[in-house]
């Protein structure tokens, strides 16, 4: 059975970080301790994804930390070798698995037995509305993000896939860890697109009275408020359909 099939059971290295990841969406790290530079070598080598996975306790660096449950699939697209040892690595999120076990290796790094996890089919409500609500408001999120930052808003085109939408307003949007997290988790699209609708109200209502007056600079004392825009890969193009189809991680 492929890994890509709903429920596939395989098992999986597994990096924890205090970061959440999303399937379509980018990951870049610097890997300097050596357990992980062995693992993402041995992953090149073997032309194989690892898992990333938020963690629950313990740190990133150190003795092994206790995984969340749910994570998401990385391939690697490209590493960068440093002099002495360490990487700059650039991966991208591919599908979400449910960890059901897992083990320390020899180094010790952590070795996962999981299974894919997909989201379910929504019969009981139709999410057009609420899919045209979300982008309309994802889109003055990004607009008082800007605006507050001080920072231009390049243009964006937002996906019309229910799953997609709910991880691309999840991977902006500036919330905490564990929401996020449990957006991850959940296999409900409507239900993630609520949540999201909840926090993107609230975040709005809360940009709005931080906002400057017309043709204003922000104050000095605003917070200054970081401008992410992460894009899904357009997996169509001739660049990352070859490469996607190729055996290389």
């Amino acid at each position: 059975m492929s890994s890509d099939s709903p429920g596939a059971i395989y098992t999986i290295p597994l990096f924890p970080l205090h970061f959440v990841l999303f399937p379509q969406f980018p990951l870049q790290l610097h890997v300097f301790e050596e357990r992980y530079r062995v693992m993402i070598g041995e992953c090149i080598e073997r032309q194989q994804p690892f898992g990333v996975i938020l963690i629950a306790e313990g740190e990133e660096a150190g003795a092994p930390a206790v995984p969340r449950n749910v994570g998401c699939v990385a391939r690697i697209l490209a590493v960068t070798k440093l002099d002495d040892g360490r990487m700059n690595l650039l991966a991208v999120g591919q599908k979400r698995f449910r960890l059901l076990e897992y083990a320390e290796g020899e180094l010790p790094y952590l070795i996962g037995r999981a299974e894919t996890l997909t989201d379910s089919d929504n019969t009981d409500e139709d999410p057009d509305r609420l899919l045209r609500d979300l982008s309309r408001l994802f889109r003055k999120y990004l607009r008082l993000l800007a605006l507050c930052s001080g920072k231009e808003l390049p243009s964006v085109a937002l996906p019309d896939d229910p799953t997609i939408l709910g991880f691309c307003i999840a991977a902006v949007t500036q919330m905490d860890v564990d929401d996020k997290q449990s957006l991850l988790e959940m296999t409900d699209p409507v239900s993630r697109l609520k949540f999201e609708r909840r926090v993107l109200r609230r975040q709005i209502r809360e940009l709005e009275a931080l906002k400057p007056a017309d043709d204003a600079a922000p104050e000095p004392h605003q917070p200054e408020l970081q401008l992410l825009i992460a894009e899904r890969l357009d997996t169509s193009r001739d660049f990352w359909r070859d490469y996607l189809s190729s055996s290389r991680n």
